[in-house]
């Protein structure tokens, strides 16, 4: 074990093991379903949470607090339901120990008190293919990711951050979700980034997007039209795949009014999170060196992305995402809320 500590960071190095297996397991995860919403470590939860799984990098005093000792005592005994035949083959042959289960306790690499440029933004994917529906809660998420190197720099584990292998053991993408590590540790060139001061802003603006919005630092303001603030709690959370992400508690969102809305993730603070550089897309289309260069997809409004319900961009002017959503009253779509055109806006091209 290697323990050191900066001047105005913390490492914490929980294994020195290397993981460079390509098995389906074996990847960081891409993010785990029902959102979690356990208090992160060391924000007093009273009884087990679940366990950083996910190197992360800490800004604006966002607190991690040291867990007292890593251990794993008590391996899963479930018969992993709501997978099929093909996944519990992948997981058999490894103790699995489960999250939120006293005795099992891991933590990943973090940093503290880091000034960060963000290099990704990924919004839920249900963001980006389902129009929310009047009186049905609407998950609301934000993963911030930070690359540590190019990557042809990148030099595990010299520059690298230690995470711990997940796997799902119950009810994929569901509110009861569970998941866990076989003890597989593995060298990232990825880290989460997250920070209290952070926020998402819901503004209903009617029939349509006004085309004359103008951000003043905490809201969308027209000349034209008035778009209401709609409240909505929102928070970080620790969630079921060891993840620091961004998401609406308390059930999410549940609109009550059809229409357009833009939902906005923005700092009303002074802060040390950037997204200037960033680009919007999903993990896994960055979480892997390419084999060519990247190519961006055609602009949002081509044939090519109207697959989309919804296309989240990054206005780095202001320095900050959102999305233009619409509500339905039932199973219809309406037209697609359209994005202005942004090169930190186009999604990522898959690797080949």
């Amino acid at each position: 074990m290697n323990i050191f500590t900066q001047t105005t960071s913390r490492w914490v190095l929980l294994s020195c093991a290397v993981l460079v297996s390509a098995l389906a397991w074996g990847m960081p995860p891409e993010g785990a379903g029902g959102g979690g919403g356990n208090k992160p470590p060391g924000h007093g939860e009273e009884t087990q949470g679940n366990n950083l799984s996910f190197p992360a990098m800490a800004v604006d005093g966002y607190a991690i607090g040291v867990i007292a000792g890593t251990q794993f005592t008590v391996p899963y005994s479930g018969d992993y339901p709501g997978l099929s035949a093909e996944e519990i083959a992948a997981l058999e042959g490894h103790d699995w120990y489960p999250q939120k289960t006293e005795g099992n306790t891991w933590q990943a690499d973090y940093l503290t008190g880091q000034q960060v440029a963000v290099s990704y933004v990924d919004w839920g994917d249900n963001v980006e293919a389902i129009n929310p529906k009047i009186g049905r809660p609407f998950r609301l998420e934000i993963q911030l990711y930070k690359q540590l190197n190019e990557w042809a720099d990148f030099d595990p584990p010299n520059n690298s951050m230690t995470g711990y292998v997940m796997g799902v053991l119950e009810y994929p993408s569901s509110a009861s979700e569970l998941q866990g590590t076989n003890q597989v540790t593995y060298e990232g060139n990825f880290a989460m980034v997250v920070s209290d001061l952070w926020k998402l802003g819901i503004q209903h603006c009617g029939d349509e997007i006004p085309g004359d919005l103008v951000w003043n630092g905490s809201a969308w303001v027209s000349a034209t039209t008035t778009c209401t603030d709609v409240p909505v709690s929102f928070a970080i959370e620790l969630n079921v795949g060891g993840k620091l992400i961004f998401g609406a508690s308390q059930g999410g969102w549940k609109p009550r009014n059809a229409g357009f809305y833009r939902v906005t993730f923005y700092s009303p603070q002074t802060t040390n999170l950037s997204l200037a550089t960033a680009a919007v897309g999903n993990y896994a289309d960055f979480s892997a060196a390419p084999v060519e260069p990247l190519v961006a997809l055609a602009e949002p409004d081509s044939d090519e992305s109207d697959e989309d319900v919804a296309t989240p961009v990054v206005d780095a002017a202001n320095n900050i995402s959102y999305v233009d959503l619409e509500v339905v009253a039932g199973g219809g779509g309406g037209k697609k809320p359209k994005a202005p055109k942004s090169n930190n806006g186009k999604k990522l091209g898959h690797y080949k």
